[in-house]
């Protein structure tokens, strides 16, 4: 596999140049339906969609990860390989480990685009502009109950820290991110005054759509956006979803397909309470999909949520999307049997696409099909069916005695009692 290489057309959902999307190629395939919007609202892609990934931030957020300096500089420099736009980095004023991790970072001149978040506070945007960083991302909650319990500010006093922050930051020439996060759960009349304020402040140069607690669905997420880019024209909305009902993906693309530019998410979906959208899930299923080439280097995925997975210490399932271990993995008899003639009758895409490969395990739902492909691995490349119908009866056997899959050294064993 080589270094797949972006688009630079539009993907229409519905529309005349739908052509340019292929359910089946030679490394996937996938449902021909998806082409197919009847009756629905056609949405056009917009070009050059931009990742930003914020596993450093948002993904150390997820209690019990705490992600030390050579860690964090580890991690920046593998989403660099990968080919992420932007990365976003913590507060400085978390800690002295972070601020330094924030400097060591930004000196290191990445490809990627260094930005920094921040609070609504003159003194953070100081820091962050003394860093050297190319971007800050402001946040300043514009949700109902943020403003009423946490800001505990009217209306007019928000717009107006709004305002001073943003001109501020700019005045540091900073690339200024404005995020009134909780943006799914804010009053459309304010938030619309809002994105008025920012539009004609000439100093926003993105603004951040927050699905904060996950609570929007799909088309909530389409209209909101929608909502968004016909006040603020040319300046791009980020989207960035929290998978409290499992949607974060599902919501991201939404936004893409509404005319959000950049994406917010997280490596393996780190992050608050049930994390972000999965930096690798939202890239395929662009991809495969939708015909949505993010210019990152697919092949890398494994290895990359492999890193974040070891740095901060937490096991993913091994059913997770793209990168888990049993991705690829196959058992069912009747999976394998299919896969022997045509691996896509039991996969979507070729693993070697995110850095993985296809696996056959051995256990209480193989068939003979598995066992004779076992065989062969482990050097046996004749054996009659009898043999393979005596070792396939002990391997369920052992199977459902020991509750689980068996072992390669387990299955030899039981292969030499039967070849003797």
């Amino acid at each position: 596999m080589v270094k797949s290489k972006p688009h630079n057309y539009e993907v229409q959902i519905g529309g005349s140049n739908m052509d340019a999307y292929k359910p089946i190629t030679d490394n996937w395939y996938v449902s021909k339906f998806n082409s197919v919007n009847e009756g629905l609202k056609p949405y056009t892609f917009p070009e050059n969609i931009k990742l930003a990934d914020c596993t450093l931030r948002d993904g150390e957020q997820q209690p019990g990860v705490v992600f030390r300096k050579k860690e964090k500089i580890a991690i920046a420099k593998q989403l660099d390989k990968l080919g992420v736009s932007e990365i976003e980095l913590p507060l400085p004023a978390i800690s002295m480990e972070d601020r330094e991790a924030d400097e060591a970072i930004i000196a290191l001149g990445l490809n990627a685009k260094i930005s920094v978040f921040s609070r609504a506070l003159k003194s953070d945007i100081d820091d962050i502009a003394n860093m050297g960083a190319w971007g800050i991302r402001i946040s300043l909650p514009a949700g109902d109950l943020q403003r009423k319990y946490k800001l505990k500010i009217t209306d007019d006093e928000y717009i107006g820290k709004m305002l001073d922050m943003v001109e501020y930051a700019k005045s540091k020439n900073l690339n200024v991110n404005f995020s009134p996060y909780d943006t799914t759960r804010t009053d459309e009349i304010f938030l619309d005054r809002i994105l008025k304020k920012i539009k004609g402040s000439g100093c926003v140069d993105v603004v951040r759509a927050v699905d904060t607690v996950g609570g929007a669905n799909p088309y909530a997420i389409r209209y909101l956006v929608s909502k968004m880019k016909s006040v603020l024209g040319d300046i791009p909305i980020e989207i960035h979803c929290h998978n409290d009902f499992g949607l974060a993906v599902a919501n991201t693309i939404a936004a893409i397909e509404a005319g959000a530019q950049v994406i917010s998410s997280t490596v393996n979906g780190f992050g608050e309470r049930c994390g972000n959208a999965p930096t690798e899930e939202v890239a395929m299923a662009l991809k495969i999909l939708y015909g949505i080439d993010l210019g990152i280097d697919y092949i890398l995925l494994k290895e990359t949520s492999e890193l974040v997975e070891k740095m901060a210490g937490l096991k993913l399932n091994p059913n997770k999307p793209v990168v888990g271990k049993n991705c690829f993995a196959h058992e069912s008899g009747l999976a394998v049997a299919g896969m022997a003639k045509m691996h896509f009758t039991s996969e979507a895409y070729a693993p070697e696409m995110v850095g993985q490969k296809s696996s056959i395990i051995i256990g209480k739902k193989s068939g003979s099909t598995s066992i004779k492909i076992k065989l062969k691995e482990l050097g046996f490349e004749s054996v009659n069916d009898d043999i393979v119908k005596n070792i396939l009866r002990k391997v369920k056997e052992m199977s459902i005695e020991n509750k689980k899959n068996i072992e390669n050294d387990e299955l030899l064993e039981i292969v030499k009692k039967e070849i003797k």
